[in-house]
């Protein structure tokens, strides 16, 4: 799908969820007539053939569940062949007609950015786009303030509404940009920090461009290089070509980027617990998808529980799930705890199998739902555990030899083990590039084993399954994956052994090791 389309689409799903989270159908449910149609039709790069498909799509299936995307695509697809600004907006009267709720208040900021990011913008009047812009965040801007609109908007979408209507001022900004005038995006990017915005990649991307416009190549690098960790438009491009001027060559530069891309966006604070701790470890369980734009604060606050406790204390689990694209990291065991716990939607967080914390966000995010995650960490840390357990783990070839404890054994409760994977690299669009603790395979023990205390993991097994799920999917969503990420890295193994009851799905404790 083109992006523009992918961020309406996700702020509708956004606004009618009432929460940052995409909702798709339970995994394993079989697609309305017509749907795989519908993918194929987007993936057309020719936007008249596009609109002509869609048409055919929304004429042959009328009833189809999937109706609300076709009417979606089409309007995005036209506004994307417009030859005017005005054309534009009376293509876009619709969305406002539609829109409901903080929705009302965020299609002020995507309707101008589909002008700002229109492929024809360099044909259209720079002042009319402005003025059409302005319009636009004013617009919000007013909404937003309005007594009798706030009295009916609930708690949860209120705090969005908070975080995110400052950004109708990067696009006031955006839009003197383009008209060539950076003294006006500066003071529009002013309100925006005046007003509480969060410092994300749009942001950092107009700073840079005005600094570069102002000839401050210094903080325009510094501007663009912040968003070209989040791989942002052509923030990569311009940090490069700043960092060759300012330094004479690239050299460097690539160390610099990864370390960026690493580096999270708040500052953990280590936790280890006092002689009060009872040897309960939590579980967290994070299922997530590198195409999952507000996947990416739930991602990075999962991080820093890594970097906040150590495996003594807290045992995570990160699975990845096609939501709301296709995830080159997807594999049988996490569409099977995927319909463990009944997920549909993506992030979803569970701690010791209890789900908690619900909605996600950007990057600016990340540090609440990494405060979320720390006080549901600390509700569960300091329990006196029902069970105590221990894993230790051996490679031997393609396969892992594990040896567990558990010093009480009962048939209300399952015993799992799971194999992670500490770190796997890769550039999905939400902007994550290192994906940590990527659940690998997964096993419920069955009592044969838990006498033996011993179980040999299959690694190569795992790797043919997790293919065989990717040769599936592509099959099933006429899709073949530009990268395949189902090979299992040896050197960076982990084992997490935990107890579960059958019952309540309340994990009782649970236990993790490197493989050696």
């Amino acid at each position: 799908m083109r992006k523009r389309h992918m961020r309406i689409l996700g702020l509708a799903i956004l606004m009618a969820a009432a929460a940052v989270s995409f909702v798709v159908a339970q995994q394993g449910q079989e697609r309305s007539p017509g749907y795989r149609e519908f993918v194929n039709a987007m993936r057309i790069p020719d936007l008249a053939a596009r609109v002509q498909e869609l048409e055919r799509i929304k004429a042959a299936y009328p009833q189809a569940r999937f109706l609300g995307l076709v009417d979606n695509a089409l309007r995005s697809a036209r506004i994307g062949l417009a030859d005017s600004v005005d054309a534009i907006l009376e293509l876009q009267k619709p969305g406002f007609e539609t829109a409901v709720g903080v929705g009302k208040v965020f299609s002020y900021y995507f309707s101008s950015m589909d002008i700002l990011d229109h492929p024809n913008l360099a044909r259209f009047d720079k002042r009319r786009v402005t003025q059409a812009v302005i319009a636009y965040c004013q617009e919000g801007l007013k909404l937003a303030k309005d007594p009798g609109f706030l009295a009916a908007i609930p708690p949860d979408p209120m705090k969005y509404l908070k975080i995110y209507t400052p950004n109708l001022y990067v696009a006031e900004a955006l839009a003197f940009v383009n008209e060539d005038n950076p003294r006006m995006a500066q003071d529009a990017l002013a309100s925006y920090e005046k007003n509480g915005g969060l410092k994300d990649k749009v942001y950092y991307h107009a700073l840079g461009w005005v600094n570069l416009m102002l000839g401050k190549d210094k903080e325009a690098y510094d501007a663009f290089f912040n968003a070209a960790v989040e791989n942002y438009k052509d923030s990569l491009g311009r940090a490069r070509e700043l960092y060759r001027k300012l330094k004479g060559g690239l050299g460097g530069f690539d160390a610099a980027l990864e370390a960026g891309q690493k580096q999270l966006p708040f500052s953990p604070v280590p936790v280890k617990p006092g002689s009060d701790w009872k040897g309960k470890a939590v579980l967290a369980e994070l299922f997530t998808g590198s195409e999952c734009p507000p996947c990416l604060a739930a991602d990075l606050g999962f991080d820093g529980l890594l970097d906040t406790y150590s495996a003594k204390y807290v045992a995570v689990l990160e699975y990845h799930l096609p939501i709301p694209r296709p995830d080159p990291m997807i594999n049988h065991v996490s569409r099977q705890r995927a319909l463990y716990y009944g997920v549909q939607s993506t992030p979803a967080t569970y701690f010791d199998g209890r789900k908690a914390s619900t909605g996600g966000g950007d990057k600016a995010m990340a540090r609440e739902k990494y405060a979320d995650y720390t006080a549901e960490v600390a509700s569960r840390l300091y329990e006196q555990p029902s069970v105590n357990v221990q894993v230790r783990a051996v490679a031997r070839g393609d396969s892992v030899e594990v040896v567990f404890e558990a010093d009480k054994i009962g048939p209300g409760a399952d015993y799992n083990l799971a194999l992670v994977q500490a770190e796997e690299k890769f550039a999905g669009s939400n902007g994550i590039l290192f994906h940590k603790m990527v659940v690998r395979d997964f096993v419920t023990l069955d009592e044969a084993t838990l006498s033996a205390k011993r179980y040999v993991i299959d690694v190569a097994a795992a790797e043919a399954a997790a293919a065989e799920r990717l040769d599936r999917f592509e099959k099933d969503a006429s899709y073949v994956f530009p990268e395949r990420h189902h090979k299992i890295a040896r050197n960076m193994l982990k084992v997490v052994f935990f107890v579960q009851e059958k019952t309540s799905k309340q994990v009782l404790n649970a236990a993790v090791c490197d493989v050696k």
